[in-house]
């Protein structure tokens, strides 16, 4: 799992504990993440020995070689019948290219999880999992490549939530993400609105103080930290919009939750592209350019917004049995339990 809670991370951590809890008769599954991220699921193994080098600058390269050289003895010398890694590993600069030939040696099966749209130039020897349709589409030159929905456990919706007059940013907080356009386009915003609506940023702040002491100096943004997976739909009720500035999405897991809220949805086109239903009244294609004429619209909308769509398909359960087949087809001939070493 990456090393703090992005969406990847979210995604296959809820698919974990299904896994672990229905189909540990199958599998042994065993979990590279960071210190302090592992947690209890039946059936899962979890080595938290990851360093966190995003949060310590002056020894984040120190850390992220640590952390490469124990995803590669990992993935060489684990025993496993299947690899299961995120893209973010495979493709991360030069030392993404020795992760890469350890894929190529290592004597198990590789499926590499693809959840954005940053890796061209590769494809090949591998299977590959990709989380909806037009992602798939996007690399369509990856002939090995199955769509596997995002999961969501979704629950019941808190009855009779008024939303403020305010909207928010539920993610990492990174230079990827688009959190500095959207803090340039809210203050020109602003300029131009006579009731400004408060704009909250939640979320893992890769930044550190870069980001804080920017959004300190724009009347009306606030940094609130983190908020747990579990608890982001009912954040989002109590907002009038979800902002999403980043156009290098799949599928946006914040963008399902805000239309279950019925919540507006500010995002790139290249996100309405895997979700239809989100309006195009909405959508942008440069966030510091487009953004504030969007936002100042939002001022008069209606607070709830009626999707069309069918939140079955991101059910943990059918995500899970999806992956649990795709695994068998990947190493039918895998070992008893009662052989394997974890």
């Amino acid at each position: 799992m990456p090393p703090y809670q992005g969406g990847a991370a979210v995604d296959y951590g809820i698919i974990l504990e299904r896994l672990g809890a229905g189909f540990n008769r199958d599998f042994d599954i065993r979990v590279l993440t960071e210190r302090g991220c592992s947690k209890g699921s039946d059936g899962v193994v979890y080595d938290d020995s990851l360093l966190n080098y995003d949060s310590a600058p002056i020894k984040r390269r120190a850390h992220q070689a640590i952390n490469y050289l124990k995803i590669i003895r990992e993935i060489l010398f684990s025993g496993s019948d299947i690899v299961h890694i995120h893209a973010r590993y495979v493709y991360g600069r030069y030392i993404g290219r020795v992760i890469w030939l350890a894929l190529f040696l290592s004597p198990a099966k590789v499926v590499v999880d693809i959840r954005d749209r940053f890796y061209r130039n590769f494809g090949f020897g591998h299977n590959f999992i990709i989380c909806s349709d037009e992602l798939r589409d996007f690399y369509g030159w990856i002939e090995n490549a199955v769509t596997i929905p995002v999961p969501l456990a979704l629950k019941p919706l808190r009855p009779s939530v008024l939303p403020g007059r305010k909207m928010a940013y539920f993610g990492t907080i990174a230079r990827n993400k688009g959190v500095l356009e959207l803090l340039d386009a809210y203050g020109e915003y602003r300029k131009g609105s006579q009731t400004p609506l408060g704009l909250d940023f939640y979320g893992f702040n890769a930044m550190g103080a870069e980001f804080t002491e920017r959004a300190a100096k724009i009347e009306g943004a606030a940094y609130l930290g983190g908020v747990s997976p579990g608890e982001v739909v009912d954040k989002i009720l109590e907002y009038k919009a979800v902002v999403l500035p980043s156009a290098s999405e799949g599928m946006p897991r914040v963008c399902l939750e805000a239309m279950y809220a019925r919540r507006i949805i500010f995002c790139h086109e290249s996100v309405r592209r895997s979700i239809p239903c989100i309006p195009e009244a909405f959508t942008f294609r440069d966030a510091s350019r487009d953004l504030p004429g969007l936002i100042l619209k939002a001022e008069t909308a209606d607070n709830d917004i009626s999707y069309v769509y069918d939140f079955k398909r991101h059910d943990p359960y059918a995500v899970c049995v999806e992956l649990a087949d795709l695994y068998r087809w990947i190493a039918p001939e895998r070992r008893s339990k009662e052989a394997r070493t974890t």
